[in-house]
């Protein structure tokens, strides 16, 4: 309960987290795209595989998991019913969050601490902390560590974390408190007290740690901690200067060039050169030949040949060629190099950053026509984190089935990512695929096992597609609990949800953002993130309830309805070309997460994400006046995205696709596009393939995050229940 104890005696631009990345539409695009095609020029149009095999699955059983008992209408003939849930609008229920009164007192008193911690005056908001008890202080509390910065010290970050360990919104204060250690030179026996339950987790700590080893004399112990921070962490120039000065002697050779390799990778020039000057004779020439092929210099072809002959069978000097040669459209040339290079994860350093050079190599291969070197690139990776060792193996498969017509190699492709895969998206994709290379092998049982594994992640772009394989009709959401239950209601009382609730009374949503993000990636209680979700909605907060609703999701939690709000456009007056309004919904989410006040670092603006120079041409065909500074007023900007998709849709022919991938790239890359690889209207092209194969990896997901997201708001604005995936990719056959 919150409570105030008797005494005498100011928003961000964009709050909360980092936007999506934008998607904006620049008005140079229009006049011919930006360059960048990853087909070779001069070549001819690259073959596409052939049309996708119709097998007769309506007759095999589908698992229990797809089926369930709840079915709305008769289902198609030879097709299967779909469980579909009662959807719940986006309105508070009978049973709504209780909520603060804004102008209580208590509220006030939040509202002023808050403020004068975010002013860097830790003494003010401790003196209104003083009267505050329950759940009001220790927000606050929270509050100061977060805000307080260098006047926070050690004992008081600690001290917060010892009493609510399981408060939200800390993530990042165990690594404060580690950076404190060292700069307020905590002694070696407090240093180890504090790692006796959990070993460090930043450079910080590791070092730290490494100094209490070395004053006790347990100097193997603190070696393996320098180096293990040298090799592989990031860090600014005092930390860095502080290891050299303290534990040179821990580190060898290898440990300077194994760094040296790291920090290329990450394109920090400057502190590579740094450690290469520890690493050997001769290497201060590779990092200068490999800063200039990443920047595209004209003389990196004469600084690679610089290179001394001895380093030249360096992978990271391979690496440097390798992008080299591609970037001169000497695709095979480059693949010849991939084929000599080591996967031991220590020669290459960077796994992931090896896999995306051999993905853009094996596009490049693809795309001349030689699909065996392609998949011969791919399939030979080294990525490491699984989101790229899934997005290898897919490659990899999606080769072997569409171009080489091998459907047992590409099964066993995506029969290693669907092991590893956790995510929605990246489970869909691997079960989906798997169900194409049974559909490919004749084994409709298999297939069908698959296509209802991927069917039951009903939300994304190849569940929904699976779905349609099975006939199955409508598009299933999973939604939250009933918001009278006994468990929600409890769960509406809980420390975290009562915070996010004072946050939002005291006007602070930018400061519950962080807290609601945090309940909805490490929260247990599936019953409190619905909670907090509905905190979000009553108070028409739509970033903040589809930022929780996707971290939720991703989590396999049933709130898919959180993930997708209807509250994030207002009401408009169409002008121009009319568009549904389940695709502005679509639009929006993808790219600003519905904040009207986002700015991309190009200039893109508001809920659609519209450049100047586009929002202006538009309001002049539309006949609206166009207003700059009205970008970031929600209405203003959604009537004009929406008829600038309009525009598009009018330019390719009612294409969903293209006018999705023209939204995000330009017009100019997409002509590009359909010149290499056919238009994807046409009945001959699978569109389907024609997506996976746009070269630009923002762009393919863009298109296919649009399209997910358009089905589900089609059933979350009551406007179509049905799954149109399949036709919305064939939209606008027949032209031009």
């Amino acid at each position: 309960m919150i409570r105030m104890r008797a005494s005498p005696q100011g928003r961000t631009t964009v709050p909360g987290l980092a936007l999506a990345a934008p998607g904006a539409l620049a008005a140079s695009l229009w006049l011919g795209g930006v360059t960048g095609l990853e087909a070779q020029k001069g070549k001819a149009p690259a073959e596409m595989p052939p049309p996708r095999p119709v097998v007769a699955l309506a007759d095999t059983a589908v698992p229990a998991s797809v089926t369930g008992s709840a079915v709305t209408g008769p289902a198609a003939t030879g097709s299967l019913p779909v469980p579909v849930p009662a959807a719940r609008p986006d309105s508070v229920g009978a049973a709504p969050p209780v909520m603060p009164d804004g102008s209580a007192p208590e509220i006030s008193a939040v509202r002023d601490a808050i403020g004068a911690y975010r002013k860097g005056d830790l003494a003010a908001g401790d003196r209104i902390r003083a009267r505050l008890e329950g759940g009001i202080g220790t927000l606050l509390d929270w509050a100061a560590i977060r805000f307080g910065g260098a006047a926070v010290d050690f004992d008081r970050l600690a001290a917060f974390l010892k009493q609510n360990p399981d408060w939200p919104g800390t993530t990042w204060a165990r690594r404060r408190a580690e950076d404190l250690l060292i700069a307020e030179r905590r002694p070696p026996e407090f240093v180890r007290a504090f790692f006796s339950r959990e070993r460090p987790q930043s450079a910080a700590g590791k070092v730290a740690l490494a100094q209490a080893f070395m004053a006790d004399g347990l100097k193997e112990d603190a070696a393996a901690l320098v180096r293990e921070a040298w090799r592989n962490d990031n860090f600014g120039r005092e930390l860095e200067s502080r290891i050299l000065n303290d534990f040179s002697e821990l580190l060898t050779t290898a440990d300077h060039r194994f760094r040296m390799e790291r920090l290329l990778f990450k394109e920090s020039y400057e502190a590579a050169k740094r450690a290469a000057d520890y690493a050997g004779k001769g290497f201060d020439t590779l990092v200068k030949a490999r800063a200039a092929v990443a920047a595209k210099a004209g003389n990196a072809g004469k600084l690679l040949d610089a290179v001394p002959p001895a380093l030249r069978a360096d992978t990271s000097y391979i690496f440097s060629r390798v992008q080299f040669l591609r970037r001169a459209d000497k695709a095979p040339e480059a693949a010849r190099l991939l084929a000599e290079v080591s996967r031991d994860p220590d020669i290459l350093v960077d796994g992931d950053e090896w896999w995306t050079e051999r993905r853009l190599v094996a596009r490049k291969l693809l795309d001349s026509g030689d699909a065996k070197a392609a998949y011969e690139v791919a399939s030979l990776h080294g990525a490491e984190a699984s989101e790229k060792r899934i997005e290898a193996e897919f490659h990899s498969g999606w080769i072997a089935l569409r171009f080489l017509n091998d459907p047992r190699a590409a099964a066993r492709h995506f029969s290693r990512a669907g092991a590893i895969a956790a995510t929605p998206i990246s489970v869909a994709r691997a079960a989906y695929w798997r169900g194409r290379a049974a559909e490919a092998a004749g084994d409709a049982t298999l297939a069908r096992e698959f296509y209802a594994k991927a069917a039951e992640q009903g939300i994304t772009y190849y569940g929904q597609l699976a779905s349609g394989k099975l006939g199955l009709s409508q598009v299933a959401l999973k939604p939250g609990l009933d918001p009278q239950s006994e468990e929600r209601v409890r769960a509406a009382k809980s420390p975290a949800a009562e915070a996010v609730a004072t946050l939002y009374a005291a006007g602070l949503r930018d400061v519950a953002v962080p807290l609601i993000v945090d309940i909805a990636r490490r929260s247990p209680n599936v019953a409190e993130i619905d909670a907090v979700g509905d905190l979000a909605l009553a108070h028409r907060d739509a970033r903040a309830l589809l930022v929780l609703g996707k971290a939720a999701t991703q989590r396999g939690l049933p709130l898919d309805e959180h993930a997708f709000p209807t509250i994030g456009i207002p009401s408009f007056e169409p002008v121009g070309d009319r568009v549904e309004p389940a695709m502005v919904h679509a639009i929006a989410r993808q790219e600003s997460m519905f904040e009207p006040a986002a700015q991309s670092p190009v200039g893109a603006r508001g809920l659609m994400q519209l450049m100047p120079a586009t929002a202006k041409a538009t309001a002049r065909k539309v006949g609206l006046e166009f207003d700059l500074t009205r970008l970031v007023d929600a209405t203003y900007n959604a009537q004009l995205g929406a008829a600038h998709l309009g525009e598009l849709m009018e330019y390719w022919k009612g294409s969903y696709i293209l006018t999705f991938a023209s939204y995000n790239a330009g017009p100019g890359n997409v002509r590009k596009w359909i010149e290499a690889y056919g238009d994807p209207r046409r009945p001959e092209v699978d569109a389907i393939d024609w997506v996976e194969r746009i070269p630009f990896s923002e762009t393919r997901n863009y298109v296919q995050r649009v399209m997910e997201n358009l089905q589900v708001y089609r059933r979350r604005l009551g406007s179509q229940s049905a799954l149109l995936m399949e036709s919305d990719l064939k939209r606008g056959a027949g032209a031009p």
